[in-house]
């Protein structure tokens, strides 16, 4: 076994994005992952997990299940090597005043969580300051089961740190409204429109890039065309212009 490790190749860091702000939680970081499965089949009869998420999930859920159990009531909690790595680009803007529409599916969720963590804290130590509205779009499967920081995003709205927050539930039949974030975007597409077309608002997307940031970036582009009149040509040049002036921020993995 020690000479089959010494040949396999090192595994690659696992990035994951803070879902709190410093400001808040001062020498603190938390984080939001959900475990990768890969079901068995002909070519695996075995089920598999993730490598980190099935190692994050080991090392929680004994803190889970006994939360003070171990040492007298103090839990033993594991050493994990983290190395924080800031994001030039993928964060607040400097002006508080500046409106932000943030889409962040399932664990997509996650800065915009401190980010608004963060817009919190502002608003409480700055209230004479302007601060733009800000837009949550947030989707999962199933509401009574994955809407990953419920109460808190409900704080937000009732505290007038968060202005909008827009829901999409795919797999709920009683819900009728949108089903997928890009679906709540058209929705609301003169909203869209005006923040980022208008207002010089900031758009940010977090989470999966093989389907919802593409599904997404339609989206956008069939507001841009409706709401500017363009072609399709057209809308994409205004979109990669937002790129290039850092007003249209991905975070996605695939």
């Amino acid at each position: 076994m020690l000479s089959l490790s010494e040949h396999l190749p090192k595994l690659q860091p696992r990035s994951y994005s803070a879902a709190s702000s410093s400001l808040r939680h001062p020498g603190k970081m938390h984080l939001v992952f959900s475990v990768v499965e890969f079901p068995a089949c002909p070519e695996r009869p075995v089920r598999r997990r993730g490598v980190c998420t099935g190692w994050l999930s080991d090392l929680v859920s004994p803190l889970l299940r006994r939360p003070g159990a171990a040492n007298g009531g103090a839990p033993v909690l594991p050493k994990v090597c983290v190395r924080p790595r800031p994001s030039v680009s993928f964060r607040l803007p400097s002006d508080p005043a500046v409106p932000l529409v943030m889409v962040g599916p399932g664990t997509g969720v996650a800065p915009f969580i401190g980010f608004l963590q963060h817009r919190a804290k502002q608003r409480q130590d700055t209230p004479d300051a302007i601060f733009g509205e800000t837009w949550l779009f947030f989707g999962c499967r199933h509401k009574d089961r994955e809407f990953l920081f419920r109460e808190e995003l409900e704080s937000f709205v009732d505290e007038g740190t968060l202005t909008h927050l827009r829901v999409s539930f795919s797999r709920d039949e009683t819900e009728s409204g949108p089903k997928y974030v890009q679906h709540n975007l058209l929705l609301h597409a003169q909203d869209v429109a005006r923040i980022l077309l208008k207002q010089n608002g900031c758009l940010y997307v977090c989470g999966d890039a093989k389907n919802m940031a593409k599904d997404v970036n339609e989206a956008l582009m069939e507001i841009t065309a409706k709401e500017l009149q363009l072609d399709k040509l057209g809308a994409m040049k205004t979109l990669a212009s937002l790129r290039e002036e850092k007003r249209y921020l991905q975070d996605i993995w695939s």
